[in-house]
């Protein structure tokens, strides 16, 4: 996600009112980027869909797209070129199995842009859709220019890739409890689970919402998902900064004056971990033992888990697997 982020530095951002306007930094950039992602997929959620993961691949394809667009004046899915969102997206390395995209121009605001797409039926359609799980977003400024800013968002699937998402994809939290949505799980036979470097879980019955609880120190920390589906194991995995909760205030980037409003909102999202508790989730243990299946598959409770969000590092790691196991990747690459 770097390269696709490092483009964004360069951007100054004249006359524009959104959240970013003002940042000079690529960790505020990144915490950006990932507050549009649950942005979207709190929409999901609410219709019953799953939360899309940010790819790298497609966020340069949609950063790349936004800059042209913004230079040509116009907003068409076709360049000059003739060539349509399969080339772009295939140039960085992203080969799909199913793609769409959503292009807005003049929206002051990502929010804005978001709700132009959801009252539009065919935009709506392709952000609802329940086939995408990954997400790309770009998003240009130029307040000398007539379209005066430019969004793109690319959603896409690719075969056999099974993204584990954090908090709806958040970049921090301030509580070490979390909720994991893991793709692929309703095709899954088996799952197992690890956090950081502790013991796997028992293989055991797929869950596609899992409650899991960090070590409590303040640093960056990994879920792990192991998938058994056909006669293949697949390996994901998702990190999220855990902070404390001035910390976390100051890095949201929403000034003092918002500290309190943002304090209530990550106590309401505490009360809602805790109701949504009556499913299965995981819970890890103490000194690295193994995790405990218990549920929650109920959208609307996880979505109440979830209002706090700073946002979540995009990229995926791979840890070593068993070698007697053929483990092949999923998620961001």
């Amino acid at each position: 996600m770097d390269r696709a982020v490092g483009r964004w530095l360069g951007f100054t951002l004249l006359g524009v009112g959104v959240a970013w306007a003002a940042a000079n930094t690529t960790e505020t950039r990144l915490k950006l980027l990932h507050d549009y992602a649950v942005s979207v997929n709190e929409v999901r959620l609410a219709q019953g869909l799953p939360p899309l993961k940010l790819n790298e691949s497609l966020c340069e394809a949609a950063q790349t797209y936004a800059e042209t667009l913004l230079q040509a004046g116009q907003i068409r899915h076709v360049d000059a070129q003739g060539r349509r969102a399969d080339y772009r997206v295939a140039t960085v390395g992203y080969f799909y199995h199913r793609l769409g995209e959503n292009l807005a121009a003049g929206q002051l605001s990502w929010e804005r842009a978001l709700e132009m797409w959801l009252r539009s039926p065919s935009h709506r359609a392709n952000l609802l859709n329940a086939d995408y799980c990954e997400l790309g977003i770009g998003f240009a400024a130029d307040d000398t220019n007539r379209s005066r800013a430019t969004w793109t968002q690319l959603l896409g699937t690719r075969r056999h890739i099974y993204p584990v998402i954090i908090n709806l994809d958040a970049f921090a939290t301030d509580s070490p409890m979390v909720s994991v949505y893991v793709h692929g799980a309703r095709e899954a036979y088996a799952m197992r689970y690890r956090i950081d470097e502790g013991a796997w879980s028992e293989w055991q019955a797929p869950c596609e919402w899992l409650r899991c609880r960090l070590p409590e120190w303040e640093g960056d920390h990994t879920v792990t998902v192991q998938l058994r589906i056909g006669g293949r194991v697949y390996e994901a995995s998702d990190e999220i900064y855990l902070q404390s909760r001035t910390l976390f205030a100051e890095v949201a980037g929403e000034g003092q004056r918002n500290d309190e409003s943002r304090t209530r909102r990550l106590q309401h999202a505490r009360a809602g971990i805790e109701r949504a508790a009556c499913g299965k989730h995981i819970v890890q243990q103490s000194e690295g033992a193994s995790l405990n299946t218990v549920g929650a598959n109920d959208f609307e409770s996880v979505l109440h888990i979830l209002k706090a969000f700073g946002l979540t590092q995009p990229h995926l790691r791979a840890s070593v697997a068993p070698p007697t196991e053929r483990i092949l990747q999923h998620g961001d690459a």
